[in-house]
């Protein structure tokens, strides 16, 4: 087995594995003291915001809520004020935060049912409560709230359903650091720039990687300035514990396995593996405001998945549970629903690769269609058909083929031997 050294060089040679490209879907988990609280203005997707400032004081993202709660005057701000008190603190959620209604079994055999593979669960979002027994701080979810870790609960129960798991962790932010809230883009204005701080973000990472072995190392934001040399040395004893492990690109540009897009935002490459992460709604935390029109639809979010994979991309799908550890019904719904697609049109996705000559097609009158290939055969994914069975002229096929739509749901057609003269 290879070992890895400490330094970039060495870090460098690690291949993003084959399980990740083969996997294409995993849920994303944003859970914590914010879930309390579960409120956030209903405003718009991350990148078609109007501007930075009207972001972070409307954020639609309730897992910011201690962040848009400290600007003076914020919707937020007036609501917490009025709900729970001029003086009451953000700390005190621990109490509510109690996960008496969680089944991490009944969860992982969801997220198996929707046809993922990996999960990735907040180990520590910005607010800075962990979800697990960290020994740098009290501030955890063994010491408050539920009494338990929830890492670890989590992680018995998705790998004993034959899942992956991943921990997500906020090394930038820490807001139990730094009291400001952040207004702007301006990433050195909002975030404690000290040694101590690079060293406890370094601390409690690695001790994720030894205590939970995490098949994805999903940083979010960035790394403290003064820490980015130690980073080398992270990955390193990473992929000397996890050999087939995956690390994500916000590590403010030291390395990465594969890049992120969030809504409409990041990096998507044909060359070059990505993941998309979002929400079923408008934001990551549960949000008691936003209803069914800001859910994606099981149509919505199949075409979602495809159009990422077609592109070389997996889509990190995020859910976000109640405080009592319930997942909301639309959101199981959905989940659901994208299984049961997968389980009829699964080999479309699974396994595939992006077909690096084209993409996808607009077909007309309403009708879409995305191509993935393996091996010698394409595979074209259709939206839009009308009910019934139908001679379909694709661009990349001289004859037309047959395709039968049951209803408004997309439907895949295997193209064999496609590829037979490469």
């Amino acid at each position: 087995m290879r070992q890895y050294l400490e330094n970039l060089e060495s870090v460098s040679q690690h291949k993003c594995p084959q399980w990740y490209n083969d996997c294409k879907l995993g849920i994303f988990i944003h859970w914590g003291l914010y879930s309390v609280p579960a409120w956030a203005e209903v405003t718009w997707e991350l990148g078609g915001e109007p501007s930075a400032e009207e972001w972070f004081r409307h954020n639609p993202y309730a897992e910011w809520y201690l962040n848009t709660i400290r600007i003076p005057d914020s919707p937020a701000r007036l609501y917490h004020d009025k709900t729970y008190g001029e003086d009451f603190p953000y700390e005190k959620f621990a109490e509510s935060f109690t996960c008496e209604n969680w089944d991490p079994k009944a969860w992982a055999e969801l997220f198996r049912e929707a046809g993922a593979k990996y999960v990735v669960l907040t180990t520590k979002h910005h607010d800075g409560f962990c979800l697990y027994p960290s020994r740098y701080t009290d501030y955890n979810s063994v010491k408050l709230g539920p009494k338990r870790d929830l890492v670890g609960d989590l992680a018995k129960e998705v790998r004993a359903a034959g899942l992956k798991m991943g921990t997500y962790f906020s090394g930038l932010y820490d807001w139990t650091t730094y009291p400001y809230p952040r207004m702007e883009h301006d990433s050195n204005s909002f975030y404690d720039i000290s040694y101590g701080f690079a060293d406890y973000s370094l601390k409690q990472a690695t001790e994720l990687v030894d205590l939970y072995h995490p098949s994805v190392l999903w940083n979010d934001i960035g790394w403290p300035e003064k820490g980015r040399r130690d980073l080398p040395w992270l990955f390193a004893h990473y992929y000397n514990s996890v050999p087939d492990g995956v690390v994500n690109d916000r590590w403010s540009g030291v390395w990465c396995d594969f890049r992120t897009a969030e809504y409409l935002t990041g990096t998507k490459s044909l060359t070059e593996k990505w993941e998309m992460c979002r929400g079923l709604g408008l934001s990551f935390g549960y949000n008691q405001n936003e209803g069914p029109e800001t859910v994606l639809s099981p149509r919505a979010l199949i075409c979602l998945l495809a159009d990422c994979v077609s592109k070389n991309g997996n889509l990190l799908l995020n859910i976000g549970p109640r405080a009592d550890g319930t997942i909301p019904e639309i959101q199981e719904s959905r989940l659901r629903a994208l299984g049961a697609w997968l389980k009829d049109h699964g080999e479309a996705i699974y396994g595939t690769s992006a077909w690096l000559d084209r993409q996808e097609d607009d077909l007309g009158n309403g009708a879409h269609v995305w191509y993935t290939r393996k091996g010698r055969d394409l595979y074209a994914i259709f939206d839009g058909l009308p009910a019934g069975t139908q001679e379909i002229a694709l661009p990349v096929c001289t004859d037309k083929i047959t395709v039968s739509a049951a209803d408004e749901m997309p439907v895949h057609k295997k193209l064999e031997n496609f590829f037979s003269r490469e």
